[in-house]
């Protein structure tokens, strides 16, 4: 069982001061090098925001584990990604349902964590959950809200309503690729055959404002561990 003191998951609701964990390691790696480019500070969410959203304090203290996991990575400093990733594991095992994607990214990362480590044996074992908890997330999937995105102009609004139903089907091929995508990369993983690639640039560029449907299987899909 995770240690709810350390993440900041001590209380039901949200606090908006970032946990002082997490804050303190992302102090420390705004000083490193090349850590620039992953530094997009955004204002804490409100405990309104989140509860309208349908978020959980748990689910963005994850995320934020997360995030700050891949920018360690990133940025050479693999003891603390080590550490991360099984923190947030420990949130994931808690917290998230057996099928939820999010706790197969976490498995995965821990994986690929053990493998580097030399430790073959568990990261076969959470690998194999890793890729047991993707081949049930259907359900999970299938149940995400479409994403509904702002757009510049009343045309455009006028046009979304309109054709609620297209809106709607263009959100769910996004999910189905997205999982397709996290899937491949894990079979990659299985054969030792993936590649690094950009997914925490993309995280960057691709994650929504707001705290979404989406954006829960973008980082289910993302915040991945790159493997050596």
């Amino acid at each position: 069982m995770s240690d709810a003191r350390t993440w900041g998951l001590e209380s039901k609701c949200f606090n908006p001061t970032p946990p002082g964990r997490i804050e303190t390691l992302r102090r420390k790696q705004q000083k490193r090098p090349g850590m620039a480019k992953y530094s997009t500070p955004t204002p804490p969410p409100t405990l309104e925001a989140l509860e309208r959203a349908g978020w959980s304090n748990a689910e963005l203290i994850w995320e934020q584990i997360q995030e700050t996991a891949a920018e360690a990575q990133a940025t050479g400093d693999p003891n603390q990604a080590s550490e991360l990733w099984a923190g947030a594991l420990e949130v994931a095992r808690e917290h998230f349902a057996p099928d939820d994607p999010r706790l197969a990214s976490s498995l995965l990362n821990c994986a690929l964590d053990k493998r580097r480590a030399g430790d073959s044996l568990a990261a076969r074992a959470l690998l194999d959950e890793a890729k047991a908890v993707w081949s049930r997330t259907d359900a999970w999937i299938d149940a995400l809200r479409p994403e509904r995105r702002a757009r510049s102009s009343t045309f455009h609004l006028r046009l979304q309503a309109k054709h609620r139903g297209a809106y709607d089907r263009f959100s769910k091929e996004r999910y189905a690729a997205l999982r397709q995508e996290a899937q491949a990369f894990v079979q990659a993983c299985d054969a030792e055959k993936a590649s690094k690639s950009d997914r925490l640039a993309r995280w960057h560029r691709e994650r929504p404002a707001g705290f979404t449907d989406m954006r829960k299987l973008l980082g289910a899909v993302l915040l991945l561990a790159d493997p050596d």
